[in-house]
């Protein structure tokens, strides 16, 4: 069975996988600058922050 961090991992990674499409399709239809910055960086977040801190959180 999967662990639960690697689950946490995967769901992370999904969800930034999207975030960053999101601000990446903003940035080209010409939202807001705000929301996309915002976008790029909740992708960023999820895709590196998130997995590693639960890696580290579930392995003490």
């Amino acid at each position: 069975m999967i662990e639960t961090p690697v689950i946490v991992g995967i769901v992370s990674i999904c969800v930034g996988f999207v975030l960053f499409v999101l601000a990446a399709s903003g940035t080209r239809g010409g939202w807001n600058k705000k929301l996309t910055i915002t976008l790029f960086v909740l992708s960023v977040l999820f895709l590196t922050l998130v997995p590693v801190t639960g890696a580290v959180f579930f392995a003490t």
